[in-house]
């Protein structure tokens, strides 16, 4: 496999727009639908490829973690076997790797979250190791996400988009009650529709700023420099 680094590449310059601060012994999932933006998001401020194979580990010691990793990290092994025979395999090394990496260091986690024992096993392996879950939901219409799904090539079947669809409704619904309905022990939820997606502009892990929740909005930090990002196992 390859281990070569990759850039980080901050898309974002606008000082003046809004960003996120969490705990760095945190899980942030990042869930949506299919087509919903949670790539573009990882891309924008974590400098993901979407091409790689491995978790990665920022310069700032944040690991990203993308099920399409796990899944080209295993397509040269059962590349004449038709995808839709392994994608469990898939889905079982993404929460191996997520697993692996809750080590102290804050993760942040590409999941589409309408599968509520995934939901429920995410949140155990946090409380296990002692890490706060925080949930960023971005919240697209059907017609959104598979205008998405074309965008970046990538359109799942239509009964599988109905399926997100239905099942996404019933969750944002029941987060009106509070973070502990998307997962038992989710410490906030954060929801943005696509726009407030793409306006903002960091996340960022340390002390928690003040007093009012394991998570604080704030103005006017700088933007990182290029630096490097190692590719981790």
């Amino acid at each position: 496999m390859s281990r070569e680094p990759v850039r980080y590449v901050p898309a974002v310059n606008d000082t003046t727009v809004r960003g996120v601060v969490y705990p760095r012994r945190s899980l942030v999932l990042v869930a949506g639908v299919p087509g919903a933006g949670k790539s573009t998001l990882l891309r924008r401020l974590f400098g993901l490829r979407e091409n790689e194979r491995r978790t990665v580990l920022t310069a700032g010691g944040v690991r990203v973690i993308d099920s399409l990793q796990s899944r080209y990290r295993l397509r040269p092994l059962l590349t004449r076997i038709p995808y839709p025979l392994w994608r469990w395999v898939v889905h079982v090394l993404h929460l191996v790797r997520v697993a692996a990496a809750l080590r102290g260091g804050p993760v942040v986690l590409h999941e589409c979250g309408t599968r509520r024992p995934v939901r429920v096993l995410l949140a155990l392996l946090c409380r296990l190791r002692r890490y706060e879950m925080h949930v960023v939901m971005i919240d697209a219409t059907p017609r959104e996400a598979r205008k998405g799904q074309d965008a970046r090539g990538r359109r799942v079947t239509e009964r599988s988009h109905r399926a997100h669809s239905r099942r996404w409704r019933r969750l944002r619904a029941a987060t009106r009650r509070g973070p502990a309905a998307f997962a038992p022990g989710a410490c906030s939820l954060l929801t943005l529709d696509r726009r407030q997606a793409r306006e903002l502009a960091w996340i960022r892990f340390g002390p928690r700023a003040g007093t009012g929740g394991p998570v604080c909005t704030v103005a006017g930090l700088p933007t990182a420099r290029s630096e490097r990002v190692l590719s981790d196992t």
